[in-house]
């Protein structure tokens, strides 16, 4: 029966022929365990952990995020003493944070300009199914006695539908169908239009809604109507003044119905819902700077036009 010694022996032999440790490595391994200790766990010591990724850390790297959001990965590596990239890993796999920058804003609000996003301006206009183009967009080069492209003249008998449009420094607030072949009244304006502009407006002020609001609209019958400006007063909407027969100092009428003229030529919807559809498209895709810049232009001519010319307009 072989001793000890020998079967200790051929283990040494059998590491260094498959060479997987060092000699000294085993003999010191030998020595240890010839002496009782058989424990092959790793002693605690200095330096970094195998593994950085612990509840602790991570529990530490979210506090510091939440305290400071602007907080950067080679700021905590200095504070944690750990790896940027197990710091990165952690903020995007364990915690689900991204890295964003902020969005520039062109500056904070002054006083005048913080009031003119509380205005809402709006009118109503008819707007056709199907428009053709404009004669004037069908001017053509002609030489001598040529004659001009013929053009079938519209039929505006075709059908048509009042729509009552609102907007503000955001965008558009409100776009609204009357019924069919009818114009607005007061009672129309009260009933309907009104309900659904506070309702809409709620939407992105929900904490203050109609209060504090203003709203600019012409001197129709059924924008001054004792009902309407009744209605207006319930709802806490100031009504701004308006000169009359004043339509260039109207954003609706100086703006917005102009270049939706121009959107709905040969343009042909089947539909009501066709129509609003792409009435709302369309007033979408009109970035936020050109409604908020028809106000400040809106200002400009109330000085021009009104002001310096002490009303004589």
């Amino acid at each position: 029966m072989a001793s000890n010694d020998d079967n200790f022996n051929l283990k040494w032999r059998a590491y260094i022929e498959f060479r997987t440790i060092l000699k000294s490595t085993v003999e010191r391994w030998a020595a240890r365990f010839r002496s009782g200790d058989a424990d092959v766990t790793d002693l605690p010591r200095s330096g970094r952990p195998v593994s950085a990724t612990t509840s602790e850390s991570i529990a530490l790297i979210e506090s510091m995020v939440m305290e400071d959001k602007c907080i950067t990965v080679n700021q905590l590596e200095q504070s944690m003493e750990i790896s940027s990239g197990a710091i990165h890993t952690t903020l995007t796999t364990e915690l689900g944070y991204r890295s964003i920058c902020g969005k520039w804003v062109p500056h904070k609000l002054s006083e005048n300009q913080r009031r003119l996003t509380e205005i809402i301006t709006g009118d109503e206009t008819w707007v056709y199914y199907s428009t053709p183009y404009s004669k004037y967009k069908k001017r053509s080069w002609v030489r001598g006695d040529e004659q001009a492209a013929k053009l079938r003249k519209p039929d505006f008998r075709k059908p048509k539908i009042m729509y009552t449009i609102f907007f503000s420094s955001h965008g558009i607030v409100l776009q609204l169908p009357c019924e069919s072949g009818k114009a607005v009244t007061a009672t129309f304006f009260t009933e309907q239009v009104l309900p659904n502009l506070i309702k809409n407006i709620e939407k992105y002020r929900p904490k203050t809604v109609s209060r504090g609001m203003k709203i600019l609209i012409d001197n129709t019958s059924s924008h001054t109507a004792k009902l309407t400006k009744n209605s207006l007063d319930i709802e806490g909407l100031e009504l701004l003044p308006h000169p009359p027969y004043s339509p260039d100092l109207a954003p609706c009428d100086f703006w917005l119905f102009p270049k939706l003229k121009i959107y709905l030529q040969v343009k042909d919807f089947n539909t009501l819902q066709a129509l609003g559809t792409g009435l709302y498209q369309y007033f979408k895709s009109i970035p936020e700077e050109e409604y908020r810049n028809v106000f400040y232009n809106w200002v400009e001519r109330l000085k021009t036009l009104c002001i310096c010319r002490r009303g004589l307009f």
